[in-house]
């Protein structure tokens, strides 16, 4: 990855963080902040700005974009779904996690060969102690060697980049309406055939390997989403 996208990631996470919620110290202090060159630091707001994240104001500085929809998801952050309730109480119940050997179609969704090992794991994710969303995941264990209960319990992605010191990269994400099965309609509470909004995606490492093919199920009446758009 090239300095100036290091730095925007870098400059992301912070505002995910909290660390900036308003506008972005100065230039000179970026500079120092993030140990790069004025060329670098104005290349990464760039970014940011094209991707909808910063927007300048002529003589006054760079501000942060706000969502101004309350505990939404913004579908084009890969680390959207459980970060954005950050004024709310999170947790997840793993129902299963197990290692199953993929076949045909389990392989080709993951880019891999047939009897590749896979952790398949299902999740319900848990916002102010209300069920709000049903994840089912298949992670490579070629790629991802362990995932145990705890780690299920908690954010497997912080457990990716701080213990295995890999680097998430980029997501495909598409979205499709379906109606609930009786399995998943009653984690949630509902009836069979209730609707949910599925989030399907694709998460890549830096290196453009494939490590999971998720399926997540939104309960309608909990979930709002957004995108910033851009002209």
């Amino acid at each position: 990855m090239t300095k100036y996208k290091q730095v925007a990631k870098a400059i992301e996470e912070a505002i995910n963080s909290g660390k900036y919620t308003e506008k972005l110290p100065t230039e000179d202090v970026l500079i120092e902040l993030y140990g790069a060159s004025r060329n670098t630091i104005r290349n990464a707001i760039d970014l940011l700005v094209d991707n909808a994240r910063l927007y300048r104001v002529h003589g006054s500085g760079i501000y942060i974009r706000q969502n101004t929809v309350e505990s939404a998801i913004d579908v084009m952050q890969i680390r959207s779904s459980m970060a954005q309730f950050n004024h709310s109480k999170v947790t997840a119940k793993v129902i299963s996690i197990e290692k199953i050997a993929a076949d045909e179609d389990i392989a080709k969704e993951l880019v891999t060969k047939v009897g590749t090992i896979i952790y398949h794991i299902k999740r319900v994710r848990y916002v102010d102690d209300l069920p709000t969303m049903i994840e089912y995941s298949m992670i490579n264990k070629e790629i991802i060697p362990y995932i145990g209960q705890e780690i299920a319990e908690g954010s497997i992605f912080d457990y990716i980049e701080s213990d295995l010191h890999l680097k998430i990269g980029f997501a495909d994400r598409y979205l499709t309406a379906e109606k609930l099965s009786q399995e998943d309609a009653e984690l949630f509470g509902l009836e069979a055939g209730e609707p949910t909004l599925v989030n399907n995606e694709k998460i890549y490492l830096s290196n453009g390997l494939l490590f999971n093919r998720s399926k997540v199920f939104h309960h309608y009446e909990r979930t709002k989403m957004y995108v910033s758009a851009k002209n």
